[in-house]
């Protein structure tokens, strides 16, 4: 099982789970629903950055030199704060930025949903899984790591039963 978290600080968290083939997600509020939720995750992927930094941290640079938009960790200092606290309770959690990915694979996150945090978790959520399999893609530098989803992976939405399902082109 893969876990992704679109983190919130001050509204509910948009939270996803990758088992068995489809991906169910649903909004928690505190920190234990968040860690329950996600407890039995072999990865867990995080919308937020994992360190704290004055500006941007190198990884961001090498993300806004690829194209893509982020905000320096000091920007969002609460939000970064609460992901360390998270972080600390699985076994393995890595960094993603669904906008990113989003933007890499040319996907619009309107054609799948009215609310922006459902699919932010659903992309971290693949992203942990993709980084699993050894082929999400990897932007890193002495500070960081930031993971994004292939380029070769479909998305689909079953919009009558709420879930979500994915599969890699070849």
């Amino acid at each position: 099982m893969y876990c992704g978290i679109d983190l919130a600080v001050k509204r509910k968290t948009a939270v996803a789970k990758l088992f068995e083939g489809k991906i169910e997600y649903l909004f928690l509020f505190s920190d234990n629903e968040i860690i329950e939720y996600c407890k039995e995750s072999k990865i867990v992927a995080i919308n937020s950055p994992l360190s704290f930094s004055q500006g941007f941290r190198e990884v961001d640079k090498a993300m806004i030199r690829k194209g893509y938009r982020v905000l320096p960790p000091s920007f969002m200092r609460s939000l970064v704060e609460r992901a360390i606290r998270i972080k600390t309770e699985f076994k393995q959690v890595i960094e993603t930025h669904p906008t990113s990915s989003l933007k890499k694979l040319k996907i619009n996150w309107k054609n799948f949903s009215n609310i922006k945090d459902e699919v932010d978790a659903i992309i971290c959520a693949l992203t942990a899984y993709s980084y699993d399999l050894g082929v999400a893609e990897e932007i890193s530098a002495i500070d960081g790591k930031i993971y994004l989803l292939p380029e070769n992976i479909s998305i689909t939405k079953d919009k009558a039963n709420n879930l979500y399902f994915f599969k890699f082109k070849k």
